[in-house]
């Protein structure tokens, strides 16, 4: 489990105009336009790549999904629904614990945030989650070795930590037609558009950093 992914996936988009206006309607604070590289899934704190990719559009962005988790609707939330009112928004964060959201038609059908525990489990199971539940998530011998060295409640987290970390890539298959994992090395050289916000340089708490990229 060695991916690190910070990535929002809009499906259907169609080719966007990708600028600074854009990165600013978007709710994203402080950010200019850098240089066009390759996209990154993993950007540092304070880094922002988008791209197209076949009609649909890539964001990246460290702190992206927790504009979509927070108890509350965020401002950004309702800026993404509001520019996108009649498509899918896929947020995912793999490095950190597990997470995912999933907003269809301006409406969060899907939330759920799994690391030592689940924090959040919001909506039902997605198609993914039921089809993966169908499958052996943890081999034979893994299981046996869990199940002499944990509780029976450790292994039902370590269950659904890894059944939350495979739905994130079962969900990328609604973009890329196959798991981000299993796409061909050159398949990930995809034009991206590189912003910055060099404001949070000089912040050193995590959390105000994470929140001083977002209008609010």
């Amino acid at each position: 489990m060695g991916w690190k992914i910070f990535t929002t996936f809009i499906k259907d988009t169609g080719e966007i105009t990708i600028n600074e206006e854009l990165v600013k309607s978007l709710g994203f604070r402080d950010f200019i336009f850098v240089e066009e590289t390759n996209f990154c899934e993993s950007p540092e704190e304070g880094e922002l790549y988008i791209s197209n990719y076949k009609g649909n559009l890539l964001i990246a962005n460290a702190d992206l999904l927790w504009q979509f988790t927070k108890t509350q609707v965020s401002k950004t939330e309702e800026l993404f629904t509001g520019r996108f009112p009649n498509h899918q928004i896929i947020s995912v964060n793999l490095g950190y614990g597990t997470y995912f959201s999933v907003i269809d038609c301006a409406k969060k059908i899907r939330v759920r945030e799994v690391g030592d525990a689940i924090y959040q489990d919001i909506g039902l199971p997605l198609p993914e989650e039921i089809y993966l539940l169908s499958q052996q998530l943890i081999d034979n011998d893994e299981l046996i070795e869990m199940e002499n060295e944990l509780t029976e409640d450790e292994i039902k987290n370590q269950i659904q930590s890894v059944l939350a970390y495979e739905t994130v890539f079962e969900l990328t298959k609604r973009i890329f037609g196959k798991r981000y994992d299993e796409l061909e090395l050159s398949e990930y050289n995809i034009k991206s558009y590189k912003f910055q916000n060099f404001v949070i340089d000089s912040v050193n708490d995590y959390g105000v950093k994470a929140e001083m990229q977002f209008i609010k």
